[in-house]
């Protein structure tokens, strides 16, 4: 199946895109969304700031978001700067990249029409694409991203795309049906040029791909 991938750049793209996640977070978790306000004990989430979206003649069949400030991960994660660091590894890698300059990937679906075709893993990929996370060309970023150790292990790894954990992910009210304590939330990092094949990272926005062109198709795990 061939889908058209796109940043949402028109008002009525950022609602088509709101309203898919917000159906999801409000059904599935109890979750709401806010412009200007947050509140994670009374499960208010902050909306992402870019979306992309995947489509089928048309029809919306995946997105995710993305924060290009004031991360999850660094309002809510209780990560110090010495912890992206470490994560880092290595004296020049740090020389290189500022861990004040963070992307952050978030609220990823698939609408119920679409799964079970590796959809997830399609998104989270084209997600990572520097023409979706970049802002300033010459201004190197990190892409940051907490979610459930599954989300790591059974989208992010079969994209190949290598994560970096920084550490466990405090526990709040708004993820009570999300984490269990068999599958506990994490903050992670990823450095674009090392982490993210070139497949993703290049991938040229707007455009129309083939799943099994850049991912092969597996079983659903």
């Amino acid at each position: 199946m061939r889908f058209e991938v796109r940043m949402a750049r028109s008002r009525e793209d950022v609602a088509r895109c709101q309203y898919a996640i917000a159906e999801v977070y409000n059904r599935q978790y109890g979750v709401v969304f806010s412009e200007d306000h947050h509140d994670l004990e009374a499960k208010i989430e902050p909306w992402p700031h870019r979306y992309l979206m995947v489509l089928h003649d048309g029809d919306l069949a995946s997105t995710v978001g993305l924060y290009l400030r004031n991360t999850y991960v660094e309002r809510f994660g209780q990560v110090e700067r010495a912890e992206f660091e470490h994560a880092l590894g290595g004296e020049k890698t740090i020389e290189v990249y500022d861990v004040g300059r963070l992307r952050e990937i978030t609220k990823l679906i698939v609408k119920p029409e679409y799964r079970g075709q590796n959809l997830s893993r399609f998104t989270i990929g084209c997600g990572h694409s520097r023409y979706f996370c970049q802002t300033e060309a010459d201004a190197p970023y990190l892409i940051t991203f907490c979610g459930k150790r599954s989300i790591a292990t059974r989208i992010y790894a079969p994209s190949g795309l290598h994560y970096r954990c920084v550490k466990p992910f405090p526990i709040y009210k708004v993820h009570e049906l999300y984490r269990s304590p068999e599958d506990p939330m994490d903050s992670y990092l990823l450095v674009p040029e090392v982490d993210i094949p070139p497949r993703w990272y290049g991938l040229e926005l707007p455009g129309e791909y083939e799943v099994a062109e850049l991912l092969p198709m597996e079983p659903a795990s």
